[in-house]
């Protein structure tokens, strides 16, 4: 459990294996793999965009962007779209265009957690999840613009290779809602044990994000060899870590959303956490004692 979770690739949560292949997209025979812009698809032939995928013409079941971004629904809801508050919980398989599988939650087990605006995902993937809703199913097909640019990932995806990710949005995480804007997404809940009381030790790994256009991750136990240990109600941590472990059990995994004025508040943390910034802790509960 504890090395899944690492954000190597940049896209999903995930460790990735595998390399692959960009597609040709120059080629005049185009496949359901190639990410073309709007000025590329007006000048081809539609249908063939959409061979081995959704049949017919484009409809409310494709949506192709000025930036290339593509989304191609198996399965499409209706109601609210994803926003940057809500925790979906996706099945995903990553590849490069017209190349290999690299990342995937297939290994894991279960559906995995995902928020837009903390800096784990491309940006493509980050617009194409604001356009879906809980329940959908479909591919979001992004331009290395939008993935890994001109660099590509080490020897995972190459320079300029073009992104494919096939998706299913199983749910949307319901938060528990605690004082001060609190919320708390259980994404794994644990069949026993108890909540901690005032001087337990919580035992526990961590990644901590700040929320916004510029989200990024600042912190994480990980990078210690070790898990960290915080004396709960009286520890020398953000009062809204403590407030959002009071509803968690060991082995509970959870996204504990902070408001700035629960976290770093007006001053914010030397260069890691803005002023006024909400920020997110991706915490596992090892142990309470």
């Amino acid at each position: 459990m504890k090395n899944l979770f690492l954000p190597l690739c940049g896209l999903i949560l995930f460790s990735c294996a595998g390399t692959g292949e960009k597609a040709d997209t120059d080629s005049p025979d185009i496949s359901y793999d190639s990410v073309l812009n709007s000025n590329e698809t007006d000048s081809l032939d539609r249908d063939k965009l959409l061979r081995d995928s959704i049949n017919g013409s484009p409809n409310a079941m494709v949506l192709q962007k000025e930036n290339g971004l593509r989304i191609e629904w198996q399965v499409k809801k209706e109601g609210r779209k994803i926003t940057r508050w809500d925790v979906p919980m996706i099945n995903y398989k990553a590849r490069v265009a017209g190349g290999e599988q690299y990342d995937s939650n297939d290994g894991v087990g279960w559906a995995v957690p995902v928020r837009i605006g903390i800096g784990i995902l491309v940006k493509g993937m980050e617009e194409g999840l604001a356009e879906m809703h809980e329940g959908d199913k479909g591919r979001i097909m992004i331009p290395n613009a939008l993935a890994y640019g001109e660099d590509g990932y080490g020897t995972i995806v190459p320079p300029k290779a073009d992104v494919i990710v096939d998706l299913e949005i199983v749910d949307l995480l319901e938060p528990y809602s605690l004082e001060e804007g609190i919320k708390v997404f259980k994404w794994h809940v644990s069949d026993s044990g108890k909540v901690a009381k005032k001087n337990q030790w919580i035992t526990f790994d961590y990644f901590a994000y700040t929320q916004g256009d510029a989200g990024k991750m600042y912190d994480n136990s990980y990078q210690n060899g070790e898990p960290y240990k915080m004396r709960f109600q009286n520890d020398n941590l953000v009062a809204g870590l403590h407030v959002g472990m009071s509803v968690l059990k060991p082995g509970d995994n959870a996204l504990i959303h902070i408001p700035a004025k629960m976290a770093y508040g007006t001053k914010g943390m030397l260069d890691l956490v803005p002023p006024n910034t909400d920020i997110i802790y991706d915490v596992r509960v090892l142990s309470i004692r």
